[in-house]
């Protein structure tokens, strides 16, 4: 979730480039992101014993989508927690 006090933190980038200070804090966070720093803000979804890729990213209004993975596979989307995906796959009867 992008409007939260977590994607607003200031994530410092591994390289300490200056000129990461000049982009919103949402911009601050996706780079975090593809730096490779989710592991470390969030160890407890990511199993140390795998080595899980950041295969994709999708923005959305107010929630950035990772998709992570050993190997890129197929989605299956109303297993998805991005509602755009799951949504239009529910059974509404």
């Amino acid at each position: 979730m992008t409007n939260t006090s977590f994607a607003a933190r200031e994530w410092c980038s591994k390289d300490q480039q200056e000129e990461a200070r000049l982009f919103s804090q949402k911009e601050q966070f996706k780079q975090a992101c593809w730096n490779g720093l989710m592991p470390e803000m969030l160890p407890e979804c990511f199993d140390p014993a795998k080595s899980l890729q950041l295969w994709e990213m999708n923005e959305a209004d107010s929630f950035i989508e990772l998709e992570y993975g050993e190997f890129l596979a197929k989605k299956e989307k109303k297993y998805s927690v991005n509602p755009y995906l799951f949504l239009p796959e529910q059974d509404y009867n």
